[in-house]
């Protein structure tokens, strides 16, 4: 798996959301809309994989400088700890720690003191398909106001970017819950945190002896 930045993920990601948009029934694949009905059990079961497993091992991380503009300032390394897919889930694992020798040993900074947004996403090169976290209300593909609506209630460790805090020196662990790939791809690109640099070619770890 190569190392790159997140702004060449991004703009692959909205390449494959562009493609998606515009081939009718794509869009339906690779958004994480979930009726709310099935979304509480989608939720529950999310909530139990991303709680209950234990976090080991590293993919692959990448370090970036903090935006001057924030005010935080120091680094903030990303670690991708794995991709797995079982049944109609795709479960990502990775880790953040913020580190800044000018801030105070006990200070925190949020997602949104760093400019960083908490939707995780998945591209699929190889398939044109793209994947965002499941969530119970409002829809991926729907106005700005259903939008934020998908976002509140996405199936992630992380949903407020205000309220959830990088404590200096410190390594959170993170989660979120994604629709599987369709075609069972052997790799995908990641971008576990918007705004800070993904992954290409992570290999997908299939729980059910799918590929």
């Amino acid at each position: 798996m190569r190392r790159t930045s997140g702004r060449v993920v991004a703009l692959v990601m909205a390449g494959m959301l562009a493609l998606s948009a515009c081939t009718g029934d794509s869009a339906d694949e690779t958004d994480g809309d979930v009726g709310t009905d099935t979304g509480a059990d989608v939720g529950g079961a999310a909530e139990a994989v991303g709680s209950a497993r234990a976090v080991t091992g590293s993919m692959a991380e990448t370090t970036s400088d903090i935006p001057g503009d924030s005010g935080a300032g120091g680094t903030i390394t990303l670690i991708l700890r794995s991709v797995e897919v079982s049944e109609q889930t795709m479960t990502v694992r990775w880790a953040t720690r913020w580190d800044s020798e000018d801030a105070e040993p006990d200070a925190a900074v949020s997602y949104y003191d760093l400019g960083l947004g908490t939707a995780a996403s998945v591209v699929d090169p190889a398939n044109l398909k793209a994947y965002r976290p499941f969530c119970t209300d409002g829809s991926w593909k729907g106005d700005a106001t259903e939008t934020v609506r998908c976002q509140s209630s996405m199936l992630t460790s992380a949903r407020d970017a205000v309220f959830t805090k990088f404590p200096n020196h410190g390594t959170v662990e993170g989660w979120a819950s994604l629709p599987a790939p369709e075609g069972n791809p052997t790799t995908v690109d990641v971008i576990p945190i918007e705004g800070l640099a993904g992954f290409t070619q992570a290999d997908v770890t299939y729980l059910d002896g799918d590929s």
